[in-house]
Formats: structure tokens, C-alpha cells, sequence
């Protein structure tokens, strides 16, 4: 779940304190909370022998077969029958490909795991032609709690501690409507973040590598005044969403801010001079300062109402939001994202364009406008509304878990354990 958050990342753009510090970690700390889903040992069941074959820059599969010393007949087959699973466009160079021959069959067998979950496999059949089918491959997820405190930035934090970007990410966007993670964090702050380690057992070599992140269960940000704690809790399709200790959702109408930014250079003004005109005139928005290229997200669900150059904005997008109710303007780009088109449906938080210096500009950035009933208002200072509650039949079982959840992050008091018990199905 967390691949469509890791393009938002640039590797310029880190999520900075007002002032610098020591090394960004005083606090770090993991525990796993689940020890009855510890890793099994490796099986000491074993496979024919195979040859595990990369695909290098300018490959195709059938040249990595035909240098296998695979029949041309064969490769023909075998790639027919496996086009039927995959799409062989997307096959890039560094994938691993699993080739089963013999000296009196040939080419026996070929899997290609294209996620880590499944593995796709072309055989030969008892009749000597090729299928494909797709196998679900054993998958534990581990529940391991991460905790700390903030020196410089969460960035640093969390990759100090040895998790991934794509934790930071996932962690930033549960919190993305409340806390603008380039100004608000500041040195003593802490985190912590209940979420699911997941390992998958190789298809052959039985060994179980881990393989990314599952849900974040829970998490928490505490600032010197505030403490945020967000449940996950399961829709009905099964996609973990955050609330509230009330139920009140953590999504809200518009993002905080629509991509990841240096700074602010220009805010809303009635009366701002212009540096390129020489004019003082109104300033109807707020301008971003990012690198070129930085990817820029729609703030809010919505419909493009416009995509082209538009003045003195340049590359410049417009989106309907609510029925004409709220539009946003995203101007100065360099492009746009493949495949959108005046007319089209886009989500919040899904890439639509991204930061350049198009128009009347004097370097990078994002000039960003939100219309209310067609007047410009201030997107800093909108208070968005909260997306949909947890229903009345569903809070008692919600209230359970988040109970049990605010235990496992280590921010409920001893006296209120006495006979908790974890609610039914609370870590899927």
C-alpha cells in the first residue's frame, strides 16, 4: 500500500526543524509485540536445480532465454503462455527469472515473481505444451512498535532506526491533514508507530526475507501541547483507515499543503509587488519553493476543469471540487502527469503535475490558489472538515480496539489494564 506514497518523497526535500541540532535520534526504539509470529525456520523441502537469471539494460526475455540455451520453439511457447499472466512490457532489467532444464526436456519450467506475494510459473504439461499459473506464496507479517523523539528531523529519526522511506511516508500521511511536516516539527517532539512487518518465503530457496510493510495499526505525535493518536480500523473493502479515541476521521476535505516544500516565498496578500511586473497588485495564493520536478498532488478529490498554459501562470491546472463549491489552481509547472485531461476525475493525493518555473516566474516553485464560491481565500488558514465518522454499529467494536491499540503504542496508564483483553481480529 505504500508504493503510490514513495514518488511524493524528493530526495531534496526532507522534513525539516526551525533550528539544527545534534544527530537526529535521542531516543529510538523497537520492540515486536507479537512473538507468536515470529520468522519459521527455513524448510528443508527442496526444489529440482534451477538457474536464477537477471535481465541486464537492453534485454528482452527471449534473449535471456535463447543465452540459457533454451530451443527457440520453447522460448516462443513459453513466453506466449506467460504474456497470459503478465504484462511483458513492464518487465524491467534487475528482475530475477527461474529457469527449470534438462538435458532431455529442455526447458521444463520458468517463474517470474513479479510481487512479493505470488509467483507466476509457466510449466509443461503431460501433453508437452506450456501453462501458466499463479501461486500465493506463504506471507507473515510481524507487528513491531517503533518509537522515539525528534533532534533535527523525522526523516532522520526513522532512518536511523533502521525502517525505510517508505515507513516515513506512510506515517506522514496519516497525520498529513493535521501536521505540515516541514514547519510544525519541532526538537523533543516524539513518535510512535505500531505497524506490520511483512516477510515472504522465497518460492525456491524456502529461506523468509522480509518484504516491506503491511498497515501501520496505530500511531502518535506528540508536540509539547498536543497529542495526536490515530486507530486504524477497517473498512468494509478492507483498507485500513485512521480515526480518532471519538471515531472522528483522520482524512480531512483538503490536504495540508499539496506537495513537499523548502519553504513558503510568497503568502496571500491583497497588496504584494510583483518581481517580475515592478507592480504592487493582490497575490490570491501561496507560492511553494521546491525543485524542479518535485511532484505536486491534488489536494482535495475533484474534476479538471483546466490543464494548459494559462497566463502569466503558465502550465497551470484548475480543479472543481464539490461541485464548483472549492477550485484549486496548481501553477508554474514544468508538466503535467500522464493521462490527465480536461474532464478527468482525480484523487487526493494523486500526482497531477509537477513544480517548474512556466510563465512569470523567477525560479521553481508552486503557486497554489483555493476559490471559495469563486473568491480566492487563504489555503493556510481553511480548516477542512473531517471525511466520515465511524458508524454508530461499528463504534463499540472500534472503541474495543482502540483501547487495546493505545496500550500496544505504550501511551495508556497501568491502572486501566486490569482484564483487557485484545479485541477480536485487532491485527488481521
Amino acid at each position: 500500500m505504500f508504493k503510490r506514497f514513495l514518488i511524493l518523497m524528493s530526495p531534496l526535500i526532507l522534513f525539516s526543524l526551525h533550528q539544527p541540532g545534534p544527530p537526529s535520534i535521542k531516543s529510538i526504539s523497537h520492540e515486536a509485540v507479537i512473538p507468536s509470529l515470529e520468522i519459521p525456520r527455513e524448510s528443508p523441502h527442496k526444489d529440482p536445480p534451477f538457474m536464477a537469471l537477471k535481465i541486464r539494460r537492453g534485454m528482452t526475455l527471449q534473449t535471456l532465454l535463447a543465452a540459457a540455451e533454451i530451443p527457440a520453439q520453447q522460448i516462443q511457447a513459453a513466453v506466449k503462455a506467460l504474456g497470459r499472466q503478465v504484462n511483458l512490457r513492464r518487465i524491467r532489467s534487475g528482475e530475477t527469472f527461474f529457469v527449470f532444464k534438462n538435458d532431455v526436456q529442455g526447458l521444463t519450467k520458468l517463474s517470474y515473481q513479479p510481487e512479493p506475494g505470488f509467483l507466476i510459473s509457466v510449466i509443461k504439461d503431460s501433453l508437452g505444451k506450456f501453462v501458466a499459473r499463479r501461486d500465493t506464496l506463504p506471507v507473515h507479517r510481524k507487528i513491531t512498535l517503533l518509537h522515539g523523539e525528534i533532534q533535527t528531523t523525522l526523516y532522520d529519526a526513522i532512518l536511523r532506526s533502521g525502517e525505510s522511506p517508505e515507513l516515513i511516508l506512510a506515517f506522514s500521511d496519516i497525520f498529513q491533514w493535521d501536521i505540515d511536516f516541514f514547519i510544525d516539527p519541532r526538537r523533543g517532539d516524539t513518535f510512535h508507530i505500531l505497524f506490520e512487518k511483512v516477510y515472504v518465503q522465497g518460492p525456491f530457496s524456502r529461506q523468509w526475507k522480509e518484504a516491506g510493510y503491511g498497515d501501520i495499526l496505530a500511531a502518535a505525535y506528540e508536540k509539547r501541547d498536543t497529542t495526536l493518536i490515530a486507530y486504524g480500523y477497517p473498512d468494509d473493502r478492507g483498507r485500513m483507515r485512521y480515526y480518532d479515541e471519538n471515531g472522528r476521521s483522520f482524512q480531512k476535505t483538503f490536504l495540508k499543503s499539496p506537495l513537499n516544500y523548502r519553504r513558503i516565498t510568497s503568502y496571500f496578500s491583497t497588496r504584494r509587488r510583483h518581481p517580475i511586473l515592478k507592480r504592487v497588485r493582490a497575490h490570491t495564493g501561496v507560492d511553494f519553493a521546491a525543485p524542479t520536478g518535485t511532484p505536486v498532488v491534488a489536494s482535495a478529490d475533484g474534476k479538471i476543469i483546466h490543464i494548459g498554459w494559462k497566463g502569466g501562470y503558465g502550465k497551470c491546472i484548475k480543479i472543481s471540487h464539490k461541485n464548483g463549491t472549492y477550485v484549486t489552481l496548481y501553477g508554474h509547472l514544468s508538466r503535467f502527469a500522464r493521462g490527465l485531461k480536461k474532464g478527468a476525475f482525480v484523487r487526493q493525493g494523486q500526482v497531477i503535475g509537477y513544480v517548474g518555473a512556466t510563465g512569470l516566474a523567477t525560479g521553481p516553485h508552486l503557486h497554489y490558489t483555493m476559490y471559495y464560491n469563486g473568491r480566492p481565500i487563504n489555503p493556510l488558514k481553511i480548516r477542512p472538515v473531517a471525511g466520515k465518522p465511524i458508524s454508530r454499529e461499528a463504534m463499540s467494536a472500534f472503541l474495543r480496539r482502540a483501547q487495546w491499540l493505545k496500550f500496544r503504542l505504550g501511551l495508556s496508564p497501568v491502572s486501566r489494564l486490569a482484564g483487557l483483553i485484545p479485541p477480536e481480529g485487532w491485527a488481521r
